[in-house]
């Protein structure tokens, strides 16, 4: 519980001192710790912080977690968004250019990335967070999806939600398989953009080499 009389901020803006020590601690620990095996109080030791001044910003190790990973992903929205947003000139370059962002950004944090993806199934404080960053990018690969059958580019086929939801979560196992070192078809950077850029350009135009026509349509 928060100590009586202190009320925790009600959004992390990353601007205090505070938050960035106790996400810098808790990033660096999980490099070597899991989740579950994580305490506040090592936390708490590692960032240089009181019990008090901890919990008036966070109420739980999952939260900063949580928290933390919402704010890599927000930063990587950022960077893509005019990737994912505006009109494909060249579609199988759009995915990459964002992708290879997204993917960088994955491996760099992939300690706070692993620890919400592999314990949202009994923390759902994080399986929230998750699909809540999840649900931005399939939004806007949806609304491509629609743009794109909408010029004559794209075929026909499921919804563009359900099928923007399949590639995102394909594209998130593939990244995960990756940063884990488990497939040795996924070893390099590029062998898992070629896996993904293909998987998607076949299920949007119906052919991995992307839309038959490289302008949109009058």
């Amino acid at each position: 519980m928060t100590p009586a009389g202190r009320q925790r901020p009600r959004a992390h803006t990353g601007e205090h001192a505070v938050e960035t020590a106790i996400f810098t601690a808790t990033e660096r620990l999980l490099e070597t710790k899991q989740l579950r095996e994580l305490s506040v109080a090592q936390v708490i030791k590692e960032a240089g912080l009181s019990r008090a001044t901890f919990y008036h910003y966070f109420s739980s190790k999952f939260e900063v977690v949580a928290t933390l990973m919402e704010r890599i992903w927000d930063a990587v929205y950022a960077e893509t968004r005019q990737d994912l947003e505006a009109d494909w000139a060249d579609p199988g370059a759009a995915l990459r250019e964002s992708l290879r962002t997204g993917m960088d950004a994955w491996f760099a944090h992939r300690a706070v990335i692993h620890a919400v993806l592999e314990n949202q199934h009994a923390e759902p404080a994080l399986a929230k967070a998750w699909a809540t960053v999840s649900e931005r990018f399939v939004s806007a690969l949806a609304d491509q999806v629609r743009r794109e059958r909408a010029a004559g580019r794209a075929v026909d086929g499921p919804s563009p939600e359900t099928l923007a939801r399949v590639l995102v979560c394909g594209a998130e196992r593939i990244f995960y398989v990756g940063s884990t070192g488990t497939d040795p078809r996924m070893v390099t950077s590029e062998q898992r953009l070629d896996a993904i850029v293909a998987l998607a350009l076949a299920a949007i135009y119906g052919n991995a080499a992307g839309p038959a026509r490289a302008t949109r349509a009058a």
